[in-house]
């Protein structure tokens, strides 16, 4: 069995999603704000961009503000600018929802926890198909059955933290 060894290079250059879930924010904003601050992928990972950790840090937690621009901080606004700002984020926040950017959070919840469960239900099968059809030993069939169940833990754990 080969295995790749893995550059130094490739642990500071991180995908959409990594970065994504390491910030804790949509990949969308993640998108969004390195698209907006000009950061250009450093390279390719699996056929997908990856974006150098530090370039990408600065401009996903530093937004860059144009020249000029009101800081999107509504406590040091005045009472119209802070009226119009909340009027433009609910348009804002309809529109994502209306062209699917964006799914309210008890949406999002129950489509993972659907695909959770088809998920699982397939895992749950797959050691009696491997011993049935393929004879597969008995050693075998528990060391799946054990890998099976640790990822059943795991991905309750992870419901769990998102609750």
């Amino acid at each position: 069995m080969a295995t790749e060894v893995a550059s130094i290079n490739d642990w500071f250059s991180w995908s959409l999603n990594q970065l994504s879930r390491e910030f804790g924010i949509a990949r969308e904003t993640v998108q969004r704000r390195l698209r907006d601050a000009n950061v250009n992928p450093s390279g390719e990972r699996r056929g997908h961009p990856v974006y150098s950790v530090g370039q990408a840090a600065k401009a996903i937690l530093l937004p860059q503000l144009s020249d000029g621009a009101v800081h999107n901080d509504p406590d040091r606004m005045s009472p119209k600018e802070r009226a119009d700002w909340f009027k433009s984020e609910n348009d804002r926040i309809k529109f994502e929802r209306e062209s699917g950017v964006s799914v309210y959070a008890n949406e999002s919840r129950e489509q993972m926890a659907l695909i959770a469960k088809s998920g699982l239900q397939v895992l749950e099968t797959l050691p009696d198909i491997l011993e049935r059809d393929y004879r597969l030993e008995p050693e075998i069939i528990e060391s799946i059955e054990s890998r099976i169940d640790a990822l059943r833990e795991q991905w309750a754990d992870l419901l769990e933290e998102l609750e």
